[in-house]
Protein backbone atom coordinates (compact mmCIF):
# COMPACT_ATOMS: atom_id res chain seq x y z
CA UNK A 1 0.00 0.00 0.00
CA UNK A 2 1.70 3.58 -0.78
CA UNK A 3 2.04 6.04 1.86
CA UNK A 4 -0.99 8.36 2.92
CA UNK A 5 -0.08 11.71 1.15
CA UNK A 6 0.87 14.70 3.11
CA UNK A 7 -1.36 18.10 2.85
CA UNK A 8 -0.38 20.60 0.35
CA UNK A 9 1.17 23.05 1.24
CA UNK A 10 0.58 26.56 -0.51
CA UNK A 11 2.99 29.27 0.10
CA UNK A 12 3.33 32.50 -1.94
CA UNK A 13 6.02 33.44 -4.41
CA UNK A 14 6.72 37.23 -5.38
CA UNK A 15 7.58 38.03 -9.03
CA UNK A 16 9.78 40.80 -9.88
CA UNK A 17 6.81 43.61 -10.11
CA UNK A 18 5.57 42.15 -6.49
CA UNK A 19 2.70 40.13 -8.16
CA UNK A 20 1.68 37.32 -5.70
CA UNK A 21 2.09 33.91 -7.50
CA UNK A 22 0.24 30.81 -5.75
CA UNK A 23 2.84 27.92 -5.21
CA UNK A 24 1.83 24.34 -4.30
CA UNK A 25 4.07 22.11 -2.46
CA UNK A 26 3.62 18.36 -1.92
CA UNK A 27 6.27 16.49 0.56
CA UNK A 28 6.49 12.59 0.50
CA UNK A 29 5.68 10.80 3.82
CA UNK A 30 9.04 8.30 2.86
CA UNK A 31 11.31 10.73 1.32
CA UNK A 32 14.05 9.01 -1.25
CA UNK A 33 17.79 9.57 -0.39
CA UNK A 34 18.94 12.26 -2.46
CA UNK A 35 15.87 12.90 -4.07
CA UNK A 36 14.84 15.59 -6.83
CA UNK A 37 12.26 18.56 -6.24
CA UNK A 38 9.77 17.92 -9.44
CA UNK A 39 8.94 21.12 -10.73
CA UNK A 40 5.90 20.92 -12.87
CA UNK A 41 4.76 23.85 -15.44
CA UNK A 42 1.39 24.13 -16.59
CA UNK A 43 0.19 25.63 -20.02
CA UNK A 44 -2.43 28.34 -20.93
CA UNK A 45 -5.96 28.49 -19.75
CA UNK A 46 -5.21 25.79 -16.91
CA UNK A 47 -3.93 25.61 -13.58
CA UNK A 48 -1.75 23.53 -11.68
CA UNK A 49 -4.52 20.97 -10.97
CA UNK A 50 -3.12 19.59 -14.10
CA UNK A 51 -0.49 18.10 -12.39
CA UNK A 52 -3.31 16.57 -9.25
CA UNK A 53 -2.52 12.74 -10.21
CA UNK A 54 1.29 12.97 -11.41
CA UNK A 55 1.90 14.76 -7.86
CA UNK A 56 0.06 11.61 -5.94
CA UNK A 57 2.11 9.22 -8.13
CA UNK A 58 6.00 11.30 -7.69
CA UNK A 59 5.25 12.11 -3.85
CA UNK A 60 4.37 7.97 -3.38
CA UNK A 61 7.70 7.42 -5.21
CA UNK A 62 9.44 9.40 -2.76
CA UNK A 63 10.03 12.81 -4.64
CA UNK A 64 9.07 16.29 -3.97
CA UNK A 65 6.91 18.47 -6.28
CA UNK A 66 6.46 22.10 -6.90
CA UNK A 67 3.79 23.31 -8.94
CA UNK A 68 2.04 26.83 -9.29
CA UNK A 69 -0.51 28.17 -10.94
CA UNK A 70 0.70 30.76 -13.73
CA UNK A 71 0.69 34.53 -13.38
CA UNK A 72 -3.38 35.81 -14.59
CA UNK A 73 -4.28 31.64 -13.97
CA UNK A 74 -5.74 29.96 -11.25
CA UNK A 75 -5.06 31.82 -7.64
CA UNK A 76 -1.99 33.83 -9.12
CA UNK A 77 -2.43 37.41 -9.67
CA UNK A 78 -1.80 39.58 -12.99
CA UNK A 79 0.00 42.02 -11.68
CA UNK A 80 1.01 45.47 -13.61
CA UNK A 81 3.99 43.97 -15.66
CA UNK A 82 3.30 42.71 -19.75
CA UNK A 83 2.32 39.30 -19.92
CA UNK A 84 4.97 38.63 -22.15
CA UNK A 85 6.82 34.80 -22.05
CA UNK A 86 9.65 36.44 -21.05
CA UNK A 87 8.11 37.79 -17.98
CA UNK A 88 6.04 34.68 -17.32
CA UNK A 89 9.78 33.08 -17.27
CA UNK A 90 11.26 35.50 -15.20
CA UNK A 91 8.29 34.34 -12.86
CA UNK A 92 9.40 30.90 -13.42
CA UNK A 93 12.34 31.50 -12.57
CA UNK A 94 11.30 33.49 -9.12
CA UNK A 95 9.47 30.61 -7.86
CA UNK A 96 12.08 28.13 -8.29
CA UNK A 97 14.70 30.34 -6.18
CA UNK A 98 12.33 30.49 -3.64
CA UNK A 99 10.50 27.50 -3.10
CA UNK A 100 13.59 25.09 -4.10
CA UNK A 101 17.18 27.13 -4.06
CA UNK A 102 18.91 24.48 -3.84
CA UNK A 103 19.50 20.39 -4.56
CA UNK A 104 18.83 18.50 -7.84
CA UNK A 105 15.86 19.27 -10.16
CA UNK A 106 13.58 17.53 -12.77
CA UNK A 107 12.03 20.14 -14.81
CA UNK A 108 8.58 19.32 -16.48
CA UNK A 109 6.32 21.44 -18.61
CA UNK A 110 3.46 21.15 -21.22
CA UNK A 111 2.49 23.62 -23.70
CA UNK A 112 3.43 26.89 -23.14
CA UNK A 113 5.13 25.36 -19.79
CA UNK A 114 7.85 23.27 -21.82
CA UNK A 115 8.07 26.60 -23.40
CA UNK A 116 9.20 28.24 -20.64
CA UNK A 117 11.24 25.70 -20.00
CA UNK A 118 13.28 25.90 -22.93
CA UNK A 119 13.47 29.45 -22.11
CA UNK A 120 14.66 29.41 -18.61
CA UNK A 121 17.63 26.91 -19.07
CA UNK A 122 18.79 29.66 -22.05
CA UNK A 123 18.64 32.34 -19.88
CA UNK A 124 19.83 30.83 -17.01
CA UNK A 125 22.23 28.21 -18.11
CA UNK A 126 24.17 28.11 -14.50
CA UNK A 127 20.44 26.56 -13.35
CA UNK A 128 21.97 23.00 -15.77
CA UNK A 129 24.33 22.34 -13.09
CA UNK A 130 21.51 21.35 -10.34
CA UNK A 131 19.15 19.75 -13.85
CA UNK A 132 18.86 15.75 -13.00
CA UNK A 133 16.49 16.03 -16.52
CA UNK A 134 13.84 17.65 -18.47
CA UNK A 135 10.35 16.56 -19.50
CA UNK A 136 8.97 18.44 -22.43
CA UNK A 137 4.99 17.55 -23.48
CA UNK A 138 3.71 19.19 -26.61
CA UNK A 139 6.97 21.07 -26.85
CA UNK A 140 7.71 23.16 -29.86
CA UNK A 141 10.59 25.55 -31.33
CA UNK A 142 8.29 27.38 -33.31
CA UNK A 143 5.76 29.96 -32.47
CA UNK A 144 2.30 29.92 -31.97
CA UNK A 145 -0.47 29.93 -35.24
CA UNK A 146 -4.34 29.49 -35.49
CA UNK A 147 -3.36 26.49 -38.01
CA UNK A 148 -1.82 23.51 -37.07
CA UNK A 149 -2.32 21.26 -40.37
CA UNK A 150 -3.61 21.61 -43.98
CA UNK A 151 -6.60 18.67 -43.37
CA UNK A 152 -9.92 19.69 -43.36
CA UNK A 153 -10.54 19.18 -39.64
CA UNK A 154 -7.66 21.03 -38.75
CA UNK A 155 -8.40 24.01 -41.81
CA UNK A 156 -11.79 24.59 -39.67
CA UNK A 157 -10.41 24.89 -36.30
CA UNK A 158 -8.04 26.94 -37.78
CA UNK A 159 -11.04 29.37 -39.10
CA UNK A 160 -12.54 28.97 -35.58
CA UNK A 161 -9.54 30.35 -33.84
CA UNK A 162 -8.94 33.11 -36.25
CA UNK A 163 -12.58 34.38 -35.86
CA UNK A 164 -12.16 33.96 -31.79
CA UNK A 165 -8.73 35.98 -31.77
CA UNK A 166 -10.22 39.09 -33.66
CA UNK A 167 -12.98 38.95 -31.02
CA UNK A 168 -10.63 38.66 -28.27
CA UNK A 169 -8.09 41.75 -30.07
CA UNK A 170 -11.05 43.76 -31.19
CA UNK A 171 -13.73 43.78 -28.62
CA UNK A 172 -12.39 42.38 -25.79
CA UNK A 173 -15.12 44.75 -23.52
CA UNK A 174 -17.89 42.65 -25.05
CA UNK A 175 -16.37 38.93 -24.67
CA UNK A 176 -15.48 39.92 -21.22
CA UNK A 177 -19.67 40.82 -20.55
CA UNK A 178 -20.86 37.29 -22.67
CA UNK A 179 -18.40 35.22 -19.80
CA UNK A 180 -19.79 37.01 -17.13
CA UNK A 181 -23.17 35.40 -18.00
CA UNK A 182 -22.44 32.06 -18.45
CA UNK A 183 -22.36 29.46 -15.96
CA UNK A 184 -20.06 29.66 -13.24
CA UNK A 185 -18.66 25.91 -13.68
CA UNK A 186 -18.08 27.05 -17.67
CA UNK A 187 -14.70 26.65 -19.03
CA UNK A 188 -14.22 30.33 -19.96
CA UNK A 189 -16.62 32.35 -17.48
CA UNK A 190 -15.49 35.32 -15.74
CA UNK A 191 -15.74 35.43 -12.07
CA UNK A 192 -14.51 37.69 -9.69
CA UNK A 193 -10.89 37.53 -8.38
CA UNK A 194 -9.37 35.20 -7.17
CA UNK A 195 -8.45 37.42 -3.73
CA UNK A 196 -11.84 36.67 -2.71
CA UNK A 197 -11.42 33.25 -2.53
CA UNK A 198 -9.68 30.84 0.16
CA UNK A 199 -6.81 28.97 -0.94
CA UNK A 200 -6.60 25.20 -0.21
CA UNK A 201 -4.91 24.22 -3.44
CA UNK A 202 -5.48 25.11 -6.94
CA UNK A 203 -8.54 25.95 -8.62
CA UNK A 204 -10.00 23.05 -10.72
CA UNK A 205 -7.73 22.66 -14.44
CA UNK A 206 -11.08 23.72 -16.68
CA UNK A 207 -11.02 27.20 -14.38
CA UNK A 208 -7.50 28.34 -15.31
CA UNK A 209 -8.94 31.38 -16.56
CA UNK A 210 -12.02 32.07 -14.97
CA UNK A 211 -10.67 35.54 -13.32
CA UNK A 212 -8.62 36.82 -16.43
CA UNK A 213 -10.06 39.47 -18.41
CA UNK A 214 -10.31 38.76 -22.57
CA UNK A 215 -7.62 41.33 -23.37
CA UNK A 216 -4.87 39.96 -21.06
CA UNK A 217 -5.77 36.31 -22.98
CA UNK A 218 -5.11 38.25 -26.33
CA UNK A 219 -2.36 39.84 -25.05
CA UNK A 220 -0.85 36.36 -23.99
CA UNK A 221 -1.89 34.46 -27.34
CA UNK A 222 0.46 37.32 -29.17
CA UNK A 223 3.23 36.88 -27.36
CA UNK A 224 3.37 33.54 -28.41
CA UNK A 225 2.34 34.42 -31.65
CA UNK A 226 5.72 36.70 -31.97
CA UNK A 227 7.77 34.94 -29.91
CA UNK A 228 11.33 34.09 -31.41
CA UNK A 229 13.13 30.83 -29.56
CA UNK A 230 16.34 31.02 -28.23
CA UNK A 231 19.24 28.99 -28.72
CA UNK A 232 18.86 25.26 -28.22
CA UNK A 233 22.80 25.21 -26.88
CA UNK A 234 22.06 25.15 -23.20
CA UNK A 235 19.27 22.52 -23.29
CA UNK A 236 21.14 20.24 -25.66
CA UNK A 237 24.02 20.19 -23.26
CA UNK A 238 20.91 17.90 -20.78
CA UNK A 239 21.66 15.16 -23.79
CA UNK A 240 19.92 12.11 -23.21
CA UNK A 241 18.15 13.81 -19.64
CA UNK A 242 15.67 15.35 -22.67
CA UNK A 243 12.92 13.58 -22.62
CA UNK A 244 10.04 14.95 -25.38
CA UNK A 245 6.86 13.45 -25.91
CA UNK A 246 4.07 14.23 -28.22
CA UNK A 247 0.40 12.46 -28.57
CA UNK A 248 0.30 11.84 -32.24
CA UNK A 249 -3.40 13.50 -32.40
CA UNK A 250 -2.07 16.62 -30.93
CA UNK A 251 -4.30 19.18 -32.64
CA UNK A 252 -2.96 22.21 -30.77
CA UNK A 253 0.75 21.45 -30.94
CA UNK A 254 1.33 18.40 -33.91
CA UNK A 255 3.49 15.63 -33.08
CA UNK A 256 5.51 16.81 -36.01
CA UNK A 257 6.39 19.91 -34.15
CA UNK A 258 7.76 18.00 -31.20
CA UNK A 259 9.39 15.84 -33.38
CA UNK A 260 11.13 18.93 -35.67
CA UNK A 261 12.51 20.21 -31.74
CA UNK A 262 14.00 16.64 -31.04
CA UNK A 263 15.55 16.84 -34.44
CA UNK A 264 17.31 20.23 -33.17
CA UNK A 265 18.81 17.60 -29.94
CA UNK A 266 20.50 15.10 -31.62
CA UNK A 267 20.96 13.34 -28.27
CA UNK A 268 17.52 14.42 -26.95
CA UNK A 269 14.45 11.37 -26.89
CA UNK A 270 11.55 11.45 -28.13
CA UNK A 271 8.14 9.71 -27.61
CA UNK A 272 4.87 9.74 -29.50
CA UNK A 273 2.04 8.52 -27.66
CA UNK A 274 -0.55 6.77 -29.96
CA UNK A 275 -3.72 8.32 -30.20
CA UNK A 276 -2.98 10.87 -27.24
CA UNK A 277 -4.20 14.41 -28.06
CA UNK A 278 -2.97 17.87 -26.55
CA UNK A 279 -4.71 16.13 -23.39
CA UNK A 280 -1.44 14.10 -23.15
CA UNK A 281 -0.85 14.68 -19.62
CA UNK A 282 -4.56 14.60 -18.77
CA UNK A 283 -5.48 11.03 -20.02
CA UNK A 284 -1.73 9.40 -19.53
CA UNK A 285 -0.94 10.44 -15.93
CA UNK A 286 1.00 7.08 -15.10
CA UNK A 287 2.92 7.18 -18.09
CA UNK A 288 3.90 10.32 -18.05
CA UNK A 289 4.42 10.23 -13.94
CA UNK A 290 6.58 6.96 -15.21
CA UNK A 291 8.78 8.87 -17.37
CA UNK A 292 9.35 11.62 -15.05
CA UNK A 293 9.91 9.52 -11.87
CA UNK A 294 12.74 7.60 -14.38
CA UNK A 295 14.47 10.70 -14.47
CA UNK A 296 14.22 11.80 -10.94
CA UNK A 297 15.93 8.11 -9.93
CA UNK A 298 19.05 8.68 -12.78
CA UNK A 299 17.34 6.16 -14.74
CA UNK A 300 18.22 7.13 -17.99
CA UNK A 301 17.70 3.94 -20.15
CA UNK A 302 16.40 4.87 -23.49
CA UNK A 303 12.67 5.13 -23.98
CA UNK A 304 10.86 3.30 -26.61
CA UNK A 305 8.95 5.58 -28.73
CA UNK A 306 9.48 7.31 -31.82
CA UNK A 307 12.20 8.66 -33.29
CA UNK A 308 12.53 12.29 -35.50
CA UNK A 309 13.29 9.84 -38.45
CA UNK A 310 9.95 8.48 -38.85
CA UNK A 311 8.75 12.54 -39.17
CA UNK A 312 11.52 13.22 -41.63
CA UNK A 313 12.94 15.56 -39.51
CA UNK A 314 15.79 14.10 -38.50
CA UNK A 315 19.06 16.13 -39.34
Amino acid sequence: MPPAQLPTETVTAYASDGTRLSVYLDAPARPRPDAATVVLVHGASVTADLWRAHTRHLTDRGFRVLRYDQRAHGHSLRGEAPLSVEQLTDDLDRVVSACAPAGPLVLVGHSLGALLLQDLVARRPALLSRVRGMVLLSATARRASVLSGLRPRALLAAAGRGLASLAFAHAPSAVDWARRRLPPTHRYALTPRPEAEPVGGPPLCRHGVRHTRTADLNTLWQALHRYQPHDLRALERLGSRVLLMAGSGDRHIPAADTAHLASLLPDARLEIVPRATHALPIRHPELVSARIAALAAHDTEPTRGTSADNFGLAS
